[in-house]
């Protein structure tokens, strides 16, 4: 008896992603640490985005999607070195935070 193949990614992912090309902003370390990106594929649950290849990206960001005005609690689910799968833990407006500590993240929205 043969196991039968997974389906394709595209079909396992919980919500459907739009491809978009947005600029953003990954920060972490409590935002001393942050560096520019594209958001190439969004959904409500995640995003892929682009890096500058070598660059180092931990496990927990935050990703804050400049044209949307949004920040969004994400863990890297997978990651190439040019490119990383993002799934949103949590997202928010940035002009509704009212958490002291996340409040940087305001100042990094251009």
């Amino acid at each position: 008896m043969t196991t039968p193949e997974p389906p394709p990614l595209t079909e396992r992912r919980p919500k459907p992603r739009k491809r978009v090309l947005f600029g953003g902003r990954v920060s972490y370390l409590d935002g001393t640490q942050h560096f520019d990106c594209s958001i190439r594929d969004l959904s409500e649950t995640g995003a892929r985005i682009t890096l500058k290849p070598g660059l180092p990206i931990p496990s927990k960001v935050y990703l804050i999607d400049t044209r949307n005005r949004t920040a969004h609690e994400a863990k890297v689910v997978w990651n190439n070195g040019r490119e990383a799968g993002l799934e949103f833990v949590t997202s928010f407006a940035l002009s509704a935070i009212d958490n002291p500590q996340l409040l940087y993240l305001r100042r990094l929205c251009p």
